[in-house]
This record gives C-alpha cells, sequence and structure tokens, in this order.
C-alpha cells in the first residue's frame, strides 16, 4: 500500500525560514497564527512527508513477506517494544488514530527518539541530557573556588557552600513541532507504526535541538553554547560572545588559544577538548590538515597529533566560526511529560492527520567559560610545515 504523491515541487524548501515562521508563531501565543503556520509548513513538506510515510509501509510489507528475523529488524530501526508501548500502540491502532490514546503515552517513547537522535548527531550525543521536572535547579561549583577545607572536626562549613558553589534556578520551555499520520500507518502493527513516529520526530525535532544548544538565543528557548552568560540580557536576549581570532592551527596556537583556556587559569588538569565546526569549513580548513599520508601510499585522516583533541561536525555552526569546550558542560533538561495534541481541524487531505507534539526542555552552558567561540577566517587548508 502507498500513499500517492501530490503534484508538488521544492521539498522542504528555505528550511531556515520555516523554521524561524514557526518559532515566531509559537512565541505569539495566537493559536490561528500558530495554525497558519502548520498548514503552510504541512503543505510546503507534504511530497517529504508522504514519501517518508512510503518508504516504511514499502519496508513493513517486505519484511512481512520475506519473514525478516530479529536481526534485519533491528538494522531497519524496528526495534523490541516494552509492554506500555505495545499497549499504546496498539490502543492506538484499534481506533485508527491517537486521538483517544494520548495519556497512555509511556514517556519511552520520546526517550527512544531521544536516544536514536544521538546516535546519529554527534553534537547530541556529547551533551549532557538529563530528564527533569518543570522546575529544576542546577548547583554548580564556581570556577577556581575551593570545595574543601582543613580544620577542626567541628568546624562550621558554611564558608565552603557559600564560597564554593551556586544555585541557578530555571524553568521549561515548550518544543513544538507536529506529526503527520495517515490511516495506512495503523495497518503496519506496533513495531513499524512505532518505527514510522521515531522516524518523523527525529525529522521534526533534530536540527532545531541542535540549533539552539549551539545558537539558542535564551528567550523562550535554551541559551546556547555561542552565548555570553555575562553579557547585557536584552529583552530575555544573551549576547553572543566576542570571538578569538586565530589565523593558523599550529600547535602553538592549539596551544595558547585552545588548550590553556580549558584548564581555566591552571586551577584544573586538561583532560581534552572537542571542536565544533560547521561541515563546509572542516572540508575546507580542517580536513586537509589532518590527512597524513604514510609510507605505504595510503592516507589516514583526522590525524592532529593532540592529546584529547576532538572535532565534531555541526551544521548549527555557521561558517567561519568554531566552538571549543567539552560538550558534557552543556546542560539539556528535558521533561518527562510529553503532549499528542490532535484536532480535526487540522486534517488536510482525507486518511492523513496533523498531530501537534509538545516536549518540554530547556538547556544553557554550566558557566560563563564552558565555551570559547573562535574566528577562524584567516585558517586556510594549508598543511604547516615542521
Amino acid at each position: 500500500m502507498t500513499i500517492e504523491n501530490l503534484d508538488r515541487t521544492g521539498i522542504i524548501e528555505n528550511k531556515d525560514e520555516q523554521i524561524k515562521a514557526m518559532q515566531d508563531a509559537f512565541e505569539s501565543g495566537d493559536a490561528s497564527v500558530v495554525a497558519q503556520k502548520i498548514v503552510e509548513n504541512y503543505e510546503g513538506n507534504l511530497l517529504h512527508f508522504q514519501d517518508m510515510m512510503n518508504t516504511v509501509i514499502k519496508e513493513a510489507k517486505q519484511s512481512k513477506e520475506e519473514q525478516w528475523d530479529d536481526k534485519v529488524l533491528a538494522s531497519r530501526g524496528v526495534r523490541i517494544l516494552t509492554a506500555e508501548e505495545k499497549k499504546f500502540y496498539n490502543a492506538a491502532i484499534d481506533v485508527q488514530s491517537f486521538e483517544e490514546v494520548t495519556k497512555l503515552m509511556p514517556p519511552t517513547v520520546f526517550e527512544r527518539v531521544f536516544e536514536d537522535l544521538e546516535k546519529e548527531h554527534p553534537l547530541l550525543s556529547k551533551v549532557n541530557f538529563q530528564t527533569v521536572g518543570v522546575s529544576t535547579a542546577w548547583v554548580l561549583r564556581r570556577p577556581g573556588s575551593a570545595t574543601a577545607y582543613w580544620g577542626d572536626v567541628c568546624d562550621n562549613i558554611k564558608e565552603m557552600v557559600d564560597e564554593g558553589f551556586y544555585t541557578v534556578e530555571q524553568g521549561m520551555y515548550k518544543l513544538s513541532g507536529f506529526l503527520v499520520v495517515c490511516k495506512a500507518m495503523f495497518e503496519l502493527g506496533p513495531e513499524w507504526l512505532d518505527r514510522y513516529i521515531r522516524i518523523f520526530l527525529q525529522e521534526v525535532i533534530s536540527d532545531e535541538l541542535e540549533n539552539v544548544i549551539v545558537n539558542g538565543t535564551g528567550n523562550k528557548q535554551p541559551i546556547g553554547m555561542v552565548k555570553n552568560l555575562e553579557g547585557a540580557v536584552t529583552s530575555g536576549v544573551y549576547p553572543d560572545k566576542t570571538p578569538v581570532v586565530i589565523s593558523d592551527f599550529t600547535p602553538i596556537t592549539i596551544g595558547r588559544e585552545i588548550l590553556a583556556p580549558t584548564t581555566k587559569n591552571g586551577t584544573r588538569r586538561y583532560t581534552g577538548v572537542t571542536l565544533i565546526v560547521n561541515p563546509f569549513d572542516y572540508a575546507l580548513k580542517f580536513f586537509a590538515l589532518g590527512a597524513k599520508q604514510k609510507d605505504d601510499g595510503t592516507w589516514t585522516y583526522n590525524n592532529f597529533a593532540v592529546p584529547g583533541l576532538e572535532i565534531i561536525q555541526s551544521p548549527a555552526v555557521p561558517v567561519n566560526r568554531m566552538i571549543a569546550g567539552k560538550p558534557k558542560d552543556y546542560f539539556m533538561g528535558v521533561g518527562a511529560e510529553q503532549k499528542l495534541i490532535y484536532s480535526d481541524e487540522a486534517r488536510l487531505i482525507e486518511d492523513q492527520r496533523l498531530y501537534l507534539v509538545r516536549q518540554l526542555a530547556n538547556g544553557r552552558p554550566l558557566d560563563a567559560d564552558s565555551f570559547t567561540v573562535f574566528d577562524i577566517s584567516g585558517i586556510g587548508a594549508e598543511i604547516p610545515t615542521p
């Protein structure tokens, strides 16, 4: 069974503009504006969504005909469901809709989505994701402050608590997207329906989640790695950090400008650093620098001879910029509750419905100097001479 493609062109055209329009719509709080943007976004990407559904339907049919074993199913992203997940999907299949069963949705459905995202997006796999409540308080260590003291057995420990740590309280924001489901999807069985749901949700939230981790303004969304936590906040928006200009990737520059800041002026050991760059910059600036030819004529890559140095590519990083730090120093709290909202008014085509998906989340760097931003526009692809 397939879904006929409509005669439309321009799959996911102007994606950045669509994302911005959706963000503005949700922030406006006007339900009519939100509904209009969802419909426009859906229509603009209709062929892409239908292709996703057709692919899953085709694979599900093929698996039944060829009697795929568990190993083959796992390779196609089909997983063994928990009892609660199977109950949820079977209930949706019975009524051919998620409308009546959203209260049964187990949190593990969304947890698996984030697990899949981490596997496919290197940056997300390194960030410190935690399941949290609606309001979260983080107790953080002040950089360079002592956190232990010598003294008599009964000495007051108030000094350590006051001087060595501070508390950050932060609420949650809504990450909203939408899910397109046709009736044919409910005929696939719970495992393949789960596969489709996870593919779709990954597509909806992956780019946006990575983008806010890097560039989030802090205004009704997380604070990104490139933002200055100590800068003047205007209308809820944090300012960008001033980039450090580097013009080469020699050992001296790497040690002085990139590695040294991770020691926080010598108050902690150097244990590695991650460089996050745009894929375009990786191809033009770093690929050749890390390529080495062996005596037998073969080539090896990503050879930077720097202990603990790792390079991650992310389209969220602007071209000619580089972020250095440890992704685990970025905290992303994800709410334990999710919502799947359905409305008949959102049905655009027969047998297809839109479901609004809402996930609470918020994040920020652990402290102001967790990440350093560099201007790498002056770095060329020339391999430095020894």
